[in-house]
């Protein structure tokens, strides 16, 4: 509980200053999830998600998905 009361404003900061960085999304994984959501929600609406932080979301899912099928 206490890491998690101390991790909540840091994943606020980081969302503060910008677009997150591919690091701090395999990091915080709730920040990914939200990351994923709103590009999802970009595209349903016709809109471009070829943003810097869709781009860096794709990119940390991807490592995560790598990472985990070479621990198997």
């Amino acid at each position: 509980m206490k890491k998690l009361l101390l991790a909540l404003p840091f994943s606020v900061l980081i969302t503060a200053c910008g677009a997150p960085s591919v690091d701090d999304l395999k990091i915080h994984p709730d920040l990914l999830r939200k990351a994923n959501i709103e590009c999802r929600r970009l595209v349903e609406k016709g809109e471009s998600s070829d943003t810097e932080k869709c781009n860096n979301a794709k990119l940390a899912a991807e490592e995560l998905s790598t990472y985990v099928h070479r621990v198997r």
